[in-house]
């Protein structure tokens, strides 16, 4: 498995757009029908962020050893960082401009985005005015997590261990009848530590799905989705005593949730080819970068409808067409501010987000050191 696994990066393209889905929400709200296509979409696309944090995993498996247990996290820490800065600056910018575009606050904006939260908020959760960096904080410490393990050679530990905090989390988020956990759980050590740990293991253990068996792994595949489905169904709307009709209920994972992403991943290594010859590999790609700027494009696209409904004549934001199109538009805008931004070098998507802070160290230095040697 040395060469690129394009099935993994097409399903990273996959993945993603049902991570703009669950977050631009289409259809939700547009009648009866569209709460329940909105239910059905987002329940499907529970398998995203988990599926995220399996190929970390997997790809952390490869390179992540006793010896370089330090260098792993440091070098972690530092790339994970720089995105989490280069998200909360985008975050905090959009936020800027939607408020100078309806005519509210900025500084208000841009007190709370300096000042309105706890270190925890910020540091663990990473939630701290920009929901979705949440991942990175959580994906950083799952590989501490494991990391960790992995240098006390405690590796048959390791799935258990997460296994057993991941069904805590399960059961106390959907089922608090059973298990009531009185703190946060959508964090590193209930949700992303196990799927780390999951996908490293995978790797470490050499598992490679068969080809000729990867029409059964789809199967499996449609299976979990339809048991997802009813889970979430009965989570809440039998148990929940929710109304379709009313609202539509969401939750972050499920037990199926499980079963469905280890499907998937199996579908993927027995498949590696998998959208070899379609763009979907190459996007998947730049996963990360949708995934920092589709929340702001479609900030943004809110903020300015006030200028261009009354070009058009009517309102699209409350037509079919627009719940159709939304979501493929606000994918298509941040997957292309992310290249642009690549492309003038604004960032650098195979390493630092912050380039231009390396760059400005760097003057800083040569300044310093001019004026010494001038002395």
């Amino acid at each position: 498995m040395r060469e690129r696994i394009h099935s993994i990066d097409t399903l990273r393209a996959i993945a993603i757009f049902f991570i703009t889905i669950a977050h631009v929400q289409p259809f939700r709200g547009f009648g009866t029908h569209g709460n329940l296509v909105f239910f059905v979409l987002d329940t499907i696309g529970q398998f995203d962020v988990p599926f995220f944090f399996v190929t970390s995993g997997f790809f952390l498996g490869a390179k992540l050893h006793t010896t370089s247990v330090k260098s792993i996290v440091r070098g972690t820490g530092r790339k994970l960082g720089s995105i989490f800065v280069f998200g909360k600056l985008v975050s905090v910018t959009a936020a800027v401009a939607v408020a100078a575009i309806v005519g509210s606050s900025v500084m208000s904006e841009l007190s709370d985005a300096l000042f309105n939260f706890s270190p925890a908020s910020l540091l663990y959760y990473g939630d701290a005015q920009a929901v979705p960096l949440w991942f990175l904080s959580a994906l950083f410490f799952s590989i501490v997590l494991v990391s960790g393990f992995v240098k006390f050679d405690k590796i048959r530990y390791l799935l258990p261990v997460a296994a057993l905090f991941h069904v805590v989390g399960i059961l106390s988020m959907n089922y608090p009848m059973v298990l009531d956990v009185p703190f946060r759980i959508r964090d590193a050590l209930f949700f992303g530590f196990f799927y780390v740990a999951l996908g490293y293991t995978i790797r470490t253990t050499e598992w490679t799905p068969k080809e000729n068996h990867s029409h059964l792994y789809l199967g499996a595949v449609g299976f979990f989705l339809g048991a997802q489905l009813i889970e979430q169904y009965a989570i809440g709307y039998i148990i929940g005593e929710n109304v379709l009709t009313q609202t539509v209920y969401l939750t972050e994972y499920t037990i199926s949730t499980v079963l469905l992403v280890l499907a998937i991943f199996a579908y993927a290594l027995s498949n590696p080819q998998l959208g070899k010859n379609t763009i979907l590999p190459t996007v998947g790609r730049h996963a990360l970068g949708i995934y920092l700027l589709h929340l702001p494009v479609f900030y943004l696209l809110h903020a300015t409808k006030q200028f261009w409904i009354p070009v058009i004549g009517f309102p699209l934001p409350a037509t079919l067409l627009w719940q159709l199109t939304i979501t493929p538009l606000v994918y298509v805008l941040a997957l292309g501010t992310y290249l642009a931004m690549a492309r003038l070098g604004v960032i650098d998507p195979e390493g630092s987000h912050i380039p231009w802070l390396s760059r400005l160290r760097s003057r800083g230095g040569l300044s310093v050191r001019s004026r010494l040697s001038n002395e």
